[in-house]
């Protein structure tokens, strides 16, 4: 079935200029410590600096790297 709507990927929707930029930030939205907790409970994915620093100096990542 095709889809109703196929954004065009050359094309910006936004409603304004100036809600282009970062896109990690949301307007109007504030995190309080209670939420903060909650993410803290999830484990994010996310890898320690010292570790990926370990990864590349001891050539590690480039062994791993099959795109580098």
């Amino acid at each position: 079935v095709p889809p109703p709507f196929v954004p065009d990927p050359r094309r910006v929707y936004a409603k304004d200029l100036g809600d282009v930029g970062a896109f990690s930030t949301v307007k109007g939205v504030e995190l309080d410590a209670g939420d903060a907790a909650l993410c803290d409970a999830f484990a994010s994915g996310t890898v320690p600096i010292p570790w990926q620093e370990e990864l590349i100096e001891t050539g590690v990542f480039e062994e791993l790297n099959v795109w580098g």
